[in-house]
């Protein structure tokens, strides 16, 4: 069996965040099957994740530290430049896996290049209706996790780490869409996403400015 490589980008200015990362890391760990591997990329970190109960594992080799926070984009280019599997999931990490999450997304790149999960259960006809969405086709999906061929991958160019985590996402589809990959929602991997769960949202005025910035950036993939 191909090898899965989950990239987390983590960003943990606060206590309670770090704890939110730990979290996320035990659920990789309790509902994903083997093989895989995390590659966790810590950007300007203050507190320890600490394992006392030795369930994390992490491998020291797959930590990338940066001194300084980067972009989520930029994070991610970090990890798939390291990532030994065949496919590709990245994950951020106020978001928490179910039973077999990641797997189950992963079955779907065997008949697609690209596919991200749903927050809450919905019908395959629903499923139908967002990929016909005129906002659908040009990103807007689920901001938490993706996963994508590492082949698929190459051809995108990767993440366009320009952005701010606001607006990526779309950029990264319209990017998936130019290189004439397939891409698709699906109705049984379900995360639970605190979305938004960052510094950045906490000052609007940043945020604001984040924002258009990213808008201008966007104009160039329409």
């Amino acid at each position: 069996m191909s090898k899965i490589s989950i990239i987390l980008n983590v960003y943990d200015p606060t206590p309670w965040q770090r704890h939110m990362t730990m979290a996320c890391l035990a659920t990789i760990r309790k509902f994903t099957d083997q093989p895989y591997e995390i590659i966790v990329v810590d950007n300007e970190p203050k507190f320890p994740i600490r394992d006392e109960y030795k369930v994390l594992n992490l491998d020291k080799e797959n930590v990338i530290t940066n001194t300084k926070n980067q972009t989520a984009y930029y994070s991610y280019n970090q990890g798939a430049a390291q990532a030994h599997g065949d496919y590709l999931v990245f994950m951020q990490n106020d978001v928490f896996c179910h039973e077999r999450t990641i797997n189950k997304l992963v079955e779907y790149l065997e008949g697609y290049d690209v596919a991200y999960p749903q927050q809450i259960p919905i019908t395959r006809d629903q499923v139908n209706q967002l990929r016909v969405n005129e906002i659908a086709p040009f990103g807007w999906r689920d901001a938490g996790m993706l996963a994508i061929t590492k082949e698929a991958f190459k051809k995108t160019g990767g993440w366009d780490d320009r952005f701010n985590n606001l607006l990526g996402e779309a950029a990264f589809y319209k990017r998936i869409d130019n290189a004439g990959l397939s891409w698709t929602c699906q109705t049984t991997a379900i995360i639970t996403h605190i979305m938004a769960g960052n510094n950045l949202m906490k000052d609007k005025e940043l945020y604001a400015k984040q924002m258009d910035k990213d808008a201008k950036l966007l104009e160039e993939y329409k």
